[in-house]
């Protein structure tokens, strides 16, 4: 059963058309003693794309698990669509419109493409005549799919398995897309078809996207903005184009 709160927020009827969809208030968090993110404050449009970007162990992942619920926070607050969210549970997050692409994938491998697939539609139960379309949808931003739904997801290619991965999210219709390093180790071909599909969702407007890219001429590419972290705190943001040469050099380069 849902919980009272979330139904609650379900069913606010805001003014949010000109409000951000995600609003990270001063958020610190950790693990046990140790504080990996501090004092951070960050706010997502609706229907734009924020690429977080900074080197490895900057917090990038504690950010991401605390939006998720998976991290508890030490101080400060996150608001979703409207809905107070430092008390609820990951899958209470999940069910406000939160979707998930983790790094690495995470697809079933012994299940078939449209079984894994299906596992989302079963997940989402949306109505009979819906699932057809949210298929097509799917489908048209990543043909290679509709021509493999036999196959086992273990033996597609990286990808491939990128491609499933992402279409399973979006067939749950969520508010917010968090992409973890979905280019990491595929080949260019599919990376432009990712891309595609990130200018795909922004031009249909439903849905936000935190993207977390170590390719940064792909982030610079399908971003509206960006949010830098150093060392668990926010040290530069704004939009894609002040993210020159200057910055990625102090704050990016390895």
């Amino acid at each position: 059963m849902m919980d009272t709160n979330v139904e609650s927020c379900l069913e606010l009827d805001l003014e949010k058309n000109d409000s951000p969809l995600l609003v990270i208030d001063d958020f610190s968090a950790g693990y046990d003693e140790s504080l990996v993110l501090k004092d951070v404050s960050l706010k997502v449009p609706r229907n734009k794309v924020v690429a977080l970007l900074g080197r490895n162990g900057v917090g990038k992942t504690t950010l991401l698990n605390s939006i998720l619920g998976l991290v508890k926070s030490s101080g400060g607050s996150m608001t979703f669509d409207g809905c107070k969210m430092d008390s609820l549970p990951p899958d209470q997050r999940a069910r406000l419109g939160i979707g998930y692409v983790p790094q690495g994938r995470d697809i079933f491998p012994g299940l078939t493409v449209w079984e894994n697939l299906n596992v989302s539609l079963r997940v989402a139960s949306p109505a009979k005549g819906e699932v057809k379309t949210r298929l097509e949808e799917v489908y048209d931003l990543f043909p290679v799919l509709k021509d493999m739904l036999k196959r086992k997801g273990g033996v597609l290619s990286g990808g491939q398995q990128q491609q499933l991965a992402i279409a399973r999210a979006l067939l749950l219709k969520p508010k917010l897309l968090i992409l973890d390093e979905p280019t990491e180790g595929i080949q260019p071909s599919i990376i432009d078809q990712i891309e595609d599909a990130i200018y795909s969702i922004k031009r249909k407007g439903e849905m936000s996207v935190i993207l977390v890219e170590q390719y940064l001429d792909f982030a610079k590419n399908a971003s509206d903005s960006f949010c830098i972290l150093e060392r668990g705190y926010v040290v530069q943001e704004g939009p894609i184009e002040r993210l020159d040469d200057e910055l990625i050099d102090r704050y990016l380069t390895v």
